[in-house]
């Protein structure tokens, strides 16, 4: 049982080193929020939505969550880079979805990320400047 646990904590050093962006890990997570919030948004699961959401737009969630009910959709491509300076996140892959028998493609973009309680929150697409 003692080499289980030095197994398991072996294991989670690495994944959480794997992670790691040379930024303490504060990069991979703003990009790890924004695909995560795009994945359950595609899905429809407003619960998973909600903790990665900001507080700015707490009141679009129940939208947002339905947006792509109606229709077949997925992630094809995403890799999503964080960038400190703007706290921004850009994606680059799209949402593929289906409208009856026509297939729209939706480039994913780069999105507003603000640290909220200590961590970041997807705040929508952020403004070209």
């Amino acid at each position: 049982m003692k080499h289980g646990w030095i197994v398991v904590a072996a294991l989670l050093a690495l994944l959480l080193a794997a992670c790691s962006d040379g930024t303490g890990g504060a990069g991979s997570d703003a990009a790890a929020v924004t695909e995560g919030y795009l994945t359950a948004k595609i899905a429809g699961n407003r619960d998973a939505m909600a903790p990665l959401i900001c507080a700015e737009l707490e009141g679009t969630l129940d939208i947002e969550a339905a947006s792509f009910s109606a229709v077949k959709a997925q992630i094809e491509g995403m890799d999503c880079t964080f960038n400190e300076a703007s706290s921004t996140v850009t994606c680059a892959g799209e949402i593929k979805a289906e409208y009856g028998l026509e297939t729209r493609s939706f480039p994913l973009s780069t999105y507003r990320m603000v640290r909220e309680d200590g961590a970041w929150r997807w705040c929508g697409e952020a403004v070209s400047q």
